[in-house]
């Protein structure tokens, strides 16, 4: 979807994109080379120079941050899976406040491994835990998790390309928290996390604190299942959001 995305050209908005899909413009290089003849001179004449730059970042080393920050946040599902070099974060709060701004744990997924950082342990390695990556999907981390990491840790390394599913599943008609969400998809989660939720975490994390033995594995298990299941949620997204928006096309 990357290259048939046109919503960054200005005073171009969902129902222009698909008059431009439907005009044959299938790709960036199709705009620069066949727009004048297929679209409107106004949408072909502040387009070209967009595409053009597009095009530019795509093909240059490190201009995914430059062509991140062209297309609008809510539309970064798009980068994927074309920029597939993803992490997926969650993190766990309820400490002290004072004591890294209350981040209990921080959880990253690859795709194959699961890597944690904990208060009082290696969290303080966490700020460049993220570099290389070219996407962080997160639920609900546009308004929490990365604003909270980024008050805590000032030179945190975030991916250009931020994925926030909470909005991209809420345009698929999918509401309410990730726990909701999998359970309405058929995504399960061990018994022993099953039922757990965030009041619960933050009630292991003091369990921990007070000696239970058992309450750290079972916090982390719980945020390691927060990160794991974000990735079938992401490839049922974009597939079904692809599959919508193309099929206007007829």
């Amino acid at each position: 979807m990357l290259t048939r995305t046109f919503i960054h050209i200005p005073t171009v908005g969902p129902k222009r994109e698909l008059g431009i899909w439907k005009a044959g413009i299938t790709s960036w290089r199709d705009f620069l080379e066949h727009g004048h003849a297929l679209l409107p001179p106004s949408i072909y004449n502040l387009g070209r120079p967009v595409m053009e730059r597009s095009l530019g970042a795509l093909q240059r080393p490190g201009g995914l941050t430059e062509l991140a920050g062209m297309i609008p946040r809510a539309e970064h599902w798009r980068f994927f899976p074309r920029f597939g070099k993803a992490v997926y974060l969650d993190i766990e709060t309820g400490g002290d406040p004072y004591d890294w701004g209350g981040i209990t744990v921080v959880g990253l997924y690859d795709g194959q491994e699961v890597t944690q950082f904990v208060a009082g342990q290696n969290l303080h390695e966490v700020d460049q835990a993220m570099a290389g990556y070219e996407v962080v999907v997160t639920f609900a981390g546009s308004s929490f998790d990365i604003p909270v990491m980024k008050e805590v840790f000032p030179r945190l390394l975030v991916p250009p390309v931020h994925i926030d599913l909470r909005w991209v599943l809420r345009r698929l008609g999918l509401r309410g928290g990730l726990k909701r969400i999998e359970k309405s998809l058929g995504l399960t989660r061990p018994g022993h996390v099953l039922e757990l939720d965030g009041l619960e975490a933050v009630n292991l994390w003091a369990d921990h604190l007070g000696g239970d033995p058992e309450a750290l594995g079972t916090l982390l298990d719980y945020n390691a299942c927060d990160i794991v299941n974000l990735e079938p949620l992401l490839n049922m997204a974009v597939r079904e959001l692809k599959g919508q928006m193309l099929g206007r096309v007829g």
